[in-house]
């Protein structure tokens, strides 16, 4: 018994923690982590009882329902977990993507397991090994996909300026049509479960750890490329003035519309707001080139300042100044990992971040 629930729960857990560890940048605390796997058991919970009626309903055996139709279904009701992620701004860089679909899909594979287990508790432990190396990584290695190529499809309009960032369901799409293809060429081979474990088992990590070395220099380069800009926009602000551009000109008008004060008033938040978002960058930057990173060096008090500074603006006057700035929905990514790092460390609330969802 107690090696038929290691051999189906542990290994995917285990893959999990590697994939995490293998994260140059720790973008995942394990908070983060544990939502993400209870998210996917949720999801298999939901989707247990739906497979049943289509099962009750499809006038083909379980056999064909498990090689054709599953595989639309469970990957759809994955999907829907990792497209919610994205929607609201938790998903940011490739190896965020990937490491959140891979948790997400382990979670799935748990529960689905334990299900299995507490119905068929007279299998054989091969066949809880199958489901363990094969089936569980399967699931997770389908969604850690479909997040990376969504990520990919979406990363022009995630670097563009907020204001302009339009949602599209359309970029999960091919990933989706992979992860039902992957999981479908693993159902094929209900006669040989140890050949699909043993696929699984070599070209997965091969495949994710491809995508993981792709994604640190990719992050890396746009990481730098962008810190060298804020950090240029930050010493224009800390000068006293705006940059000279049609966007910058209209923050400024809207400071000057707001009365005496106002000018300065925007231009401070401003600058706090940037002085974070460069420290984020410059953060994860530190993390893949192993610098020392401090654990706060004030970022609490700017954290603090941004929050009074949003006060003094006024709900109106900040969600006006938020649609006008040109930083992008991953530099407020950016910033809410800087928030959680800062938090951790904190016993008082950071400031709330800028609603740009």
């Amino acid at each position: 018994m107690v090696v038929s629930w290691g051999l189906a729960l542990v290994p995917v857990l285990v893959l999990t923690l590697v994939f995490t560890w293998l994260d140059v940048f720790k973008l995942m605390s394990r908070w983060e982590l544990l939502t993400l796997l209870v998210l996917g058991g949720l999801v298999a919970g939901i989707a247990y009882p739906i497979s049943g009626a289509f099962l009750d309903t499809l006038p083909i055996g379980f056999n064909l329902y498990s090689r054709f139709v599953a595989p639309w279904i469970e990957e759809a009701l994955k999907a829907g977990v990792i497209i919610t992620l994205f929607r609201f701004n938790r998903i940011g860089i490739k190896l965020d993507a990937v490491i959140t679909g891979f948790a997400v899909g382990a979670g799935f594979s748990v529960v689905e397991n334990i299900l299995y287990l507490l119905r068929f508790e007279n299998l054989s432990p091969i066949v809880w090994m199958v489901r363990g190396l094969g089936t569980a990584i399967m699931h997770g290695t389908t969604m850690a996909i479909l997040a990376a190529i969504a990520q990919e499809f979406a990363e022009k309009n995630l670097h563009a300026a907020a204001r302009d960032f339009r949602f599209n369901p359309l970029w999960f799409v091919p990933g989706f049509l992979v992860a039902v293809a992957i999981h479908t060429i693993f159902n094929q081979f209900p006669g040989q479960p140890l050949l699909a474990m043993l696929g699984t088992l070599v070209l997965a990590p091969i495949a994710l750890i491809g995508i993981f070395q792709f994604g640190t220099k990719e992050a890396d380069e746009w990481l730098a490329k962008e810190e060298e800009q804020h950090r240029a926009l930050v010493d224009v602000l800390q000068s006293g003035r705006f940059p000279d551009t049609p966007e910058w000109r209209k923050v400024a008008e809207l400071g000057e519309r707001m009365g005496p004060g106002g000018k300065s008033l925007i231009r401070d938040y401003v600058t706090v707001l940037s002085q974070l978002i460069l420290s984020g960058e410059t953060k994860l930057l530190n993390k893949t080139e192993d610098k020392a990173v401090a654990d706060d060096n004030g970022l609490s008090e700017k954290f603090d300042r941004l929050s009074e500074l949003q006060r003094r603006l006024g709900k109106a006057t900040l969600s006006a100044l938020t649609a006008m700035l040109p930083f992008s929905r991953n530099d407020y990514w950016e910033l809410k990992e800087l928030r959680e790092d800062v938090k951790a460390g904190r016993k008082s609330r950071p400031a709330p971040l800028p609603d740009v969802n």
